[in-house]
């Protein structure tokens, strides 16, 4: 089997560290120390933590638009949905110290504010259309105003819904913690159900208990 460059080993080490340990708390001296190599090999490669942070996040940013862009396959199948919404939380999860450490990277990083500001606005895109969809079709019926508030609070729940989690559920594998999260997305769109919402509820409901 050929092995990875170091590039891209660099890249998987600081990784698995940042989202294990956090960003303060971990060095290039750390990553080069678990992989084992020296310092300035690594520094070859990445002259400094910032740089591979940058690195990192623009991989997150292109694989997160790949998702984002993605249509629901049947956006009025409660399955459609939970597969897409969860496949966005695991995307997340899988870049989880960026939303776990948003403070630190903005004081560190400041360049990536406002590339992190532009992925959020890709985000309400990707729940305005799917909001809008449910809304065309007469499954959900609010005004634009609600609308508009809907998509702003699914888009916040897709951006602190890890930092509230590690408060609330420190100890929930990571298939728990999505699907409790998409959960809980779902769950703002039942108040603006068309038509038996109290069945929509259990529907839902149903679906969570048996992810678990």
């Amino acid at each position: 089997m050929a092995r990875r460059p170091t590039r891209e080993l660099i890249l998987s080490t600081a990784l698995a560290l940042f989202n294990e340990e956090g960003l303060a708390e971990v060095g290039s001296v750390d990553i080069a120390s678990v992989m084992g190599i020296s310092p300035g090999n690594l520094h070859y490669h990445f002259k400094g933590k910032v740089l591979i942070i940058e690195e990192l996040y623009a991989r997150f940013e292109s694989e997160m638009r790949m998702v984002l862009d993605a249509p629901v396959n049947n956006p009025l199948q409660l399955e459609d949905n939970w597969v897409y919404l969860y496949i966005i939380f695991e995307e997340i999860y899988d870049f989880r110290f960026f939303y776990r450490n948003l403070g630190w990277v903005f004081e560190k990083i400041p360049e990536l504010a406002p590339q992190f500001a532009r992925l959020l606005r890709a985000k309400e895109g990707a729940f305005d259309s799917l909001v809008s969809t449910l809304r065309g079709e007469g499954f959900i019926d609010l005004s634009d105003s609600e609308a508009d508030a809907l998509v702003q609070r699914l888009t916040m729940h897709y951006t602190f819904w890890l930092p509230h989690s590690d408060l609330r559920f420190p100890d929930m594998a990571s298939k728990a913690l999505i699907n409790r999260g998409v959960y809980a997305a779902l769950i703002q769109v039942i108040p603006y159900w068309s038509e038996n919402k109290d069945g929509a509820q259990r529907l839902l409901s149903e679906f969570f208990e048996a992810q678990a």
